[in-house]
Order: C-alpha cells, then sequence, then structure tokens
C-alpha cells in the first residue's frame, strides 16, 4: 500500500561478518592509544579548495513532475553562515579506523548528505579516521579507542576551524557516526560556552539518539541548546531516525538500549528521551516530500549495498540533473511505538522502501525531504545574521 518491500538482507551482511572475526583477532594481539593529530586537517570541503564534493551545482530533475530546476550559483561572500559538516559511516575499509584519505566513497558521501547545502552556507568538512563499519561492531561491545581516534580528529578540525572563523554563525550537519560525533562536540565544546552557543545558527543530526530529559527539550546531551521543537526557531537542534515500519526492535529510538551512545561516552538510559524533530512543523511545510539523491550513483562498497536495499526493486534516481528526486511521495510524523520514538515515514505516492533489520531507514533520513531540511537551515542562516547585527 505504502511502496514498501521487504526481502532478506543475509547476504547483504556477509562482507561485514567476515571481517569482524579477523579484526578482533588484531586488537588481542595488540593495544594501541592515539594520541591528538599533530598534522594539519585535511579538509574534505573548504571555502579555500578549487573543487571539493560539496561544491555540487543545485540543478535538479523530479521524475514526478518532469520539472527541471537550476537555481543561479551563490558567491561564498553571499552564505551568510558556515557549515561544519561531518559525514557518517562511508569508508569501505576494513581496518579498525579509516585511513585519513578522501576516498570515492567519502567524497559521494559528502554529496549526498552535504553538498546540497551549499547555497546557504560555506561548506567545511573534514577527512577523519572514521571508524569503520565492521569496526563499529567491536565499538558497540565495549572497544572504545576507535571512536576515540575519530573524535580527536573532528575536535581538532573544528579547533582549527574556529581559528579562522572570525566570529561567524555555523550550522553542524552529520548524520549517523559523523552525529555522534558531533554530539560529542556540541556538548563538551559548544554548549557550556555562551560565546560558542552564540554562533549557533542550527543543527542537524541525524540518525545519531540525540538525548533530552524526559518531557523537555533540553536535559540530555545538552544542558543549554534545545531540540528545535517550533516553527521559525533557529540556535536549536534538528534530530531524527526514520521508518516506513514501525520496528520491535530498532538501534534508534530507545535511549534506554542505545549502546552506540553507551561506547561514544554519550548519554543513554531510560531517563532520557531520544530527540524527534519533525521537520514539518519546524519548517512550516506539511506537504508531501520526495526522496532527494545526487543523480550520480554511489560508488561500490559496503554504504552502496545498504543504499541499493533500501531502494529496491527500483533503481537509484537518476536524470541528466545532478539531483534527482524520485517519483515516491510521503509525509512523517515523531510517534513512539514499542518504546521506540522516530519519524514514521508514510508513502502517499508510493516509491519501494525498503527497511533494514535495527536501521529501519536510516539511509533515508536526510534524503526524505532533502529540500524541506535545507530550507529550515537557510531560514535558521538568515534569522542568525538578522539577530547577530
Amino acid at each position: 500500500m505504502f511502496g514498501l518491500r521487504l526481502r532478506p538482507v543475509g547476504r547483504l551482511f556477509v562482507a561485514v561478518g567476515a571481517t569482524v572475526a579477523s579484526l578482533a583477532l588484531v586488537i588481542c594481539g595488540e593495544s594501541t592509544v592515539a594520541a591528538e593529530p599533530s598534522s594539519p586537517t585535511i579538509w574534505l570541503c573548504s571555502p579555500t579548495m578549487a573543487s571539493d564534493p560539496c561544491d555540487l551545482p543545485q540543478d535538479t530533475t523530479d521524475l514526478l513532475t518532469g520539472r527541471v530546476s537550476a537555481p543561479p550559483p551563490v558567491t561564498e561572500s553571499e552564505k551568510p553562515v558556515d557549515c561544519f559538516f561531518v559525514y557518517g559511516t562511508a569508508t569501505n575499509a576494513l581496518a579498525l579506523n579509516a585511513d585519513p584519505v578522501a576516498s570515492p566513497e567519502i567524497q559521494a558521501a559528502a554529496k549526498l548528505h552535504g553538498a546540497r547545502f551549499n547555497r546557504t552556507c560555506r561548506m567545511f568538512a573534514p577527512v577523519y579516521r572514521q571508524v569503520s563499519l565492521p569496526a563499529g561492531v567491536l565499538v558497540n561491545l565495549g572497544l572504545a579507542e576507535p571512536f576515540a581516534i575519530a573524535y580527536r580528529d573532528v575536535r581538532k578540525a573544528w579547533r582549527e576551524y574556529l581559528a579562522q572563523a572570525d566570529g561567524r554563525g555555523v550550522i553542524f550537519i552529520a548524520d549517523s557516526q559523523g552525529a555522534y560525533q558531533l554530539r560529542k562536540l556540541i556538548r563538551e565544546e559548544v554548549d557550556p560556552r555562551p560565546a560558542l552557543r552564540s554562533r549557533l545558527a542550527g543543527a542537524f543530526l541525524m540518525g545519531a539518539n540525540v538525548t533530552t530529559a524526559r518531557g523537555s527539550v533540553v536535559g540530555g546531551d545538552f544542558r543549554n541548546i534545545p531540540v528545535c521543537s517550533r516553527r521559525g526557531e533557529y540556535g536549536c537542534v534538528m534530530a531524527y531516525s526514520s521508518n516506513v515500519v514501525y520496528p520491535p526492535v530498532s538501534a534508534f529510538g530507545n535511549s534506554a538500549v542505545d549502546v552506540t551512545s553507551r561506547a561514544s561516552g554519550l548519554p543513554f538510559g531510560p531517563q532520557y528521551q531520544v530527540a524527534c524533530t519533525d521537520p514539518a512543523v519546524v519548517s512550516g511545510d506539511h506537504a508531501p516530500v520526495g526522496i532527494t539523491v545526487p543523480s550520480e550513483p554511489f560508488p561500490p562498497g559496503l554504504l552502496a549495498g545498504f543504499l541499493a536495499y533500501a531502494r529496491f526493486p527500483d533503481a537509484w534516481p537518476t536524470s541528466s540533473s545532478t539531483w534527482t528526486t524520485g517519483r515516491g511521495r510521503g509525509v512523517g510524523s515523531c510517534d513512539e511505538v514499542y518504546g521506540i520514538r522516530e519519524y514514521h515515514i508514510r508513502m502517499i505516492r508510493p516509491q519501494p522502501i525498503n527497511q533494514l533489520p535495527l536501521l529501519d531507514t536510516h539511509d533515508l533520513d536526510f534524503s526524505f525531504g532533502l529540500d524541506r531540511l535545507v530550507g529550515i537551515a537557510a531560514r535558521q542562516a538568515e534569522d542568525w545574521r538578522a539577530h547577530s547585527r
């Protein structure tokens, strides 16, 4: 009825499962503690780079209507704020931590989740030694060092950015592992400091179990910075994980069983509520939305397999434009079912979507209604600029 298709996913996880045991053997034989990185940050995206994956043009074809849009480019000097973007788990590396290299899959992740915001802000995105997908299993079992290595890279990049930012406002953008990194960064480096809080235009932390005290917009991850709860709000955090079928068990939406937050040194437990901010409420736009992605297919690898499964049996939406919006349309709402609080998507114009066990529709947290999220960021940027003068 809603375009949902389900199929076995065992083969999808073979590559992951086959490497976890070998990684475990490695860490049993040696233990290393990484120092703060001494070399300068390698930037994946930066205004000083002649070309980077966050610089994608914004021309878009809508496969439902056939409409092609091509907004004019915006110069860097016209952008009211900066965006600090941290990509989610994308590396094909089978080590505990990826090398600090802008590999094809890392560049594709920046295009998929970061580049659509480039008309609103100057884009800053560091390359970091992220935890590989197989190593993520070991981190959730208690191996803390891989996450700590990744976090030190992100924190160092943030401090380098601050040293040259000249007081500009900032929007944080991340999903998945990147959003866990930014939960910790904002909690430790921004929320306790009034001067930095005053520069926060907004944050988009998707698929990472941002927490608040129950019944409150603060009190979990952040004592001072609220999650967004009303139209026109800025200086707040947008956060949710999505599903198309209410899952009985999930890695998201229930802080009482959130092993990833525990392993990352972040708040978790039954006293906390996982944030779910409804983008329709915050934007004031309740119209059905589609799934928007770069037209270029994702490079082969682990994440490409997850993305292909999520959209099976349809192929990756593509067109002659840089971006493509699929034929489906849907609406959503923040619901709590089986103790899991997530953004529930209901496709009113069918488009096949598969839900992954434990991960739900994690791959669609940004792509579903992407332009509505970009619109929220644009308004927050302008509101921040107006109030900071």
